[in-house]
C-alpha cells in the first residue's frame, strides 16, 4: 500500500513516501523515503516514480549495473567517505593525509550545499575554486583541495559507484605561476655562524643545543623532511658499516617508498653517541611541535646574526645591521623555514657540481625535471663553461688565421713559428724575430679518421699527400685551441 505523510507539522517540512516493494524471492517489504519537497502534488509524482521503478526492477527490465550505480549515487557523501577512508588506510596513507582529504571533501559539500555524491558537478567545484581565488588563496592551496575531491570521484567511478567522473573536466591551477613561498637555501657562510651560535646557545623550545645541531646536520646531509625525521627511532640508524645511512620506512616517506639516506662518518659517529642513550622504541630526536620547527630554526638564526654583528668592528656594525645576512628572508624575498634545510641539501650538491641524476636520487624526486627546475639555476655558469670547453674544437688555429679560401697564405707565416706552435709555444708576434726563417707556408684541410687536419702544402707537401720528410703531430689529448694535426717538411 502506498501513501504520503509528514513526520513534522512544521510548515515547509517534506512529504515522506511509503510504498511496497516485491523482492526477487517473492517476499514483500515496505520502504519509506523522503520526497524532499513540501508540495504534495510533486511528492505524489515522486511516489509514483518509486513504485514504477520497483516494478520494473522486480521484472528484470532495468539494467542491474545502472540500478546499482543509481543507488550508490543516492547514498550520503559521509557514507562514501567512510569507505574511501578505509581504502586510504589500506593503501598505507598517513593519518594527516586522510584527515586532510576528509576535511576538503566536507568543505566542498558544505560550499555546494549537497548531500549525495550524485550531486557532484564540475560547475560547483569550479565555483568553489573560484571563490578561493577571489579571496586571495594561493594556487598551491587550491590545487590541494581540488586534488582531494578529484581523487574521491576517481575512486567512485572506478568502483562503479558513479557512472562517470563529474570532476574529470575540472582543471587544477598551476602552483608555479602563483607561488607565495619561495624557499632559500642556507648559505655555507651562514651555516658556519649558525654552528657557532648553537654551540654557545641553550635549550630552544625544549630541544638541547647539541641535539639541534645534530638535527640540522642530518637534514642538510640527507634532505629528510620534517615528518620523516619525526618518524626516526633508534633502529632507523645503521651507523656501523663502511657506508653509514639512515633508513626511513615506506609508510613514513612522501612517495611511500623506503629510503636509505647516506651520511658521512663524522656525523655517523656523533649520531652513534646520541642514539645510544635512547630507548629502543623512543624517537631519535626530542622535537617540538610541527608548527614550531621553523620557529626553532629562526631563533637559532637570530642568535647567529647577533654574533655576526657583534663580531664586526664597532664602526662597521651599523652597516651589518642593514644587511640581510642570516635573516629569514633574503633580498629576493625567499624565506627560510625548516624545510629549507632539505632545499639546502640539494642546493649544496648542485653547487659542488654533483650530477643532476645523483641529486635526483638523493632528494628522491619523481623526475629529473623536478630536480632541474628546483636546482638548475644554481649551476647557471655551467652553460658558459660548456661553451668554453667546446671552443677548443671549433676555434681556428693561429696558423690558419691568415689562410684564404683557396688555401694560399696571405701573410708571412714562418716555418719556425709552425715548429714553435707544435712545441707548445706561441708564434712570433713581430717580424723582427727569426728573420732568417721567413719563407711563407700555406695550409689546407684534409680529412683523417673523420677529423679535419691542417697539412702544409706548396713546396713542402702536395695536398694530395706525398709523405713529408718530417711530421710533427699535436697530442690530441691536450686541451688547446689547436686540435689539429700539422705536417711540415723541408730543411
Amino acid at each position: 500500500m502506498a501513501r504520503l505523510f509528514k513526520r513534522r507539522t512544521v510548515k515547509g517540512s517534506p512529504w515522506y513516501a511509503s510504498y511496497t516493494v516485491t523482492l526477487p524471492n517473492g517476499r514483500t517489504t515496505e520502504r519509506t523515503v523522503s520526497t524532499r519537497t513540501p508540495e504534495k502534488a510533486i511528492a505524489q509524482q515522486v511516489l509514483t516514480k518509486l513504485q514504477s521503478d520497483a516494478a520494473v526492477r522486480y521484472h528484470g527490465i532495468v539494467d542491474p549495473l545502472a540500478d546499482a550505480v543509481a543507488r550508490e549515487a543516492s547514498r550520503p557523501i559521509g557514507s562514501h567517505l567512510v569507505d574511501y577512508t578505509n581504502k586510504l588506510v589500506a593503501a598505507g596513507r598517513t593519518a594527516d593525509h586522510i584527515k586532510r582529504v576528509q576535511d576538503h571533501v566536507k568543505e566542498y559539500a558544505a560550499h555546494a550545499g549537497i548531500e549525495t555524491v550524485g550531486e557532484f558537478s564540475a560547475d560547483t567545484a569550479n565555483a568553489w575554486a573560484a571563490d578561493f581565488k577571489r579571496n586571495g588563496m594561493a594556487a598551491r592551496t587550491i590545487q590541494a583541495r581540488l586534488t582531494s575531491i578529484k581523487s574521491l570521484t576517481k575512486w567512485l567511478t572506478s568502483e562503479d559507484k558513479l557512472i562517470r567522473d563529474p570532476f574529470a573536466s575540472v582543471c587544477k591551477p598551476d602552483p608555479k605561476g602563483d607561488r607565495r613561498r619561495e624557499r632559500r637555501m642556507l648559505l655555507p657562510t651562514e651555516w658556519n655562524w649558525l654552528v657557532h651560535a648553537i654551540n654557545e646557545g641553550k635549550r630552544v623550545l625544549g630541544m638541547a643545543a647539541r641535539e639541534r645541531l645534530l638535527l640540522y646536520r642530518l637534514c642538510i646531509q640527507t634532505g629528510l623532511r620534517a615528518g620523516e625525521v619525526r618518524s626516526l627511532g633508534r633502529g632507523s640508524f645503521h651507523l656501523d658499516g663502511s657506508s653509514p645511512f639512515v633508513r626511513v620506512v615506506s609508510g613514513d616517506t612522501k612517495n611511500r617508498k623506503a629510503a636509505n639516506q647516506y651520511i658521512d662518518d663524522t656525523l655517523a659517529s656523533d649520531l652513534r653517541v646520541h642514539v645510544a642513550k635512547k630507548l629502543p622504541k623512543a624517537t631519535a630526536f626530542n622535537l617540538p611541535a610541527a608548527y614550531e620547527m621553523a620557529e626553532m630554526l629562526r631563533i637559532d638564526l637570530e642568535s647567529a646574526r647577533r654574533l655576526w654583528v657583534k663580531d664586526a668592528p664597532i664602526d662597521e656594525r651599523a652597516k651589518r645591521e642593514d644587511e640581510l645576512f642570516l635573516t629569514a628572508t633574503n633580498y629576493a624575498g625567499e624565506c627560510l623555514d625548516f624545510h629549507s634545510l632539505r632545499h639546502t641539501c640539494g642546493a649544496w650538491l648542485a653547487l659542488r657540481g654533483v650530477q643532476a641524476k645523483v641529486i635526483q636520487s638523493v632528494m628522491r624526486h619523481s623526475s629529473i625535471t623536478l630536480t632541474l627546475d628546483t636546482y638548475g639555476h644554481l649551476i647557471a655558469g655551467a652553460e658558459a663553461a660548456a661553451i668554453m670547453d667546446t671552443a677548443d674544437m671549433t676555434a681556428v688555429p693561429q696558423l690558419l688565421v691568415a689562410t684564404g679560401t683557396d688555401g694560399a697564405c696571405t701573410s708571412g707565416v714562418r716555418v719556425s713559428d709552425a715548429r714553435r706552435v707544435l712545441d707548445g709555444a706561441k708564434p712570433c708576434d713581430t717580424p723582427a724575430q727569426n728573420l732568417n726563417d721567413s719563407e711563407p707556408v700555406s695550409f689546407a684541410f684534409r680529412p683523417v679518421n673523420n677529423v679535419e687536419f691542417a697539412t702544409s702544402c706548396d713546396d713542402l707537401q702536395d695536398v694530395a699527400g706525398s709523405t713529408p720528410a718530417r711530421t710533427r703531430t699535436l697530442d690530441p689529448g691536450i686541451k688547446s685551441p689547436l686540435l689539429y694535426q700539422l705536417s711540415y717538411g723541408g730543411g
